[in-house]
């Protein structure tokens, strides 16, 4: 199956997100907030998935991780970007 989700969705906003922050717009870290939600999303549907049918391979669960630790580690970057930013303010 095609990932469709990922192809019209999740890919495109993940690009103008990146684009976003790295010329440091503003509007850019919410958008990366709201991607970072749906990977975390979608991840964790992957993974119940996966062990709700056996059906499914379990090298399913590579992507799923890897899509949770991505939207994870945005949110932990911001978080302490922001406690930086109040300690140098």
């Amino acid at each position: 199956m095609i990932p469709w989700a990922d192809i019209i969705l999740t890919g495109p906003l993940s690009i103008v997100c990146a684009y976003g922050i790295i010329k440091e717009k503003s509007w850019a870290f919410l958008m990366g907030i709201a991607v970072s939600g749906i990977y975390i999303f979608g991840s964790v549907l992957v993974i119940i998935s996966i062990f709700w049918n056996s059906d499914y391979s379990i090298l399913l669960i590579i992507p799923a991780i890897s899509g949770f630790a991505i939207g994870t580690a945005y949110i932990i970057f911001l978080c302490k970007r922001r406690v930086i930013l109040k300690a140098s303010a």
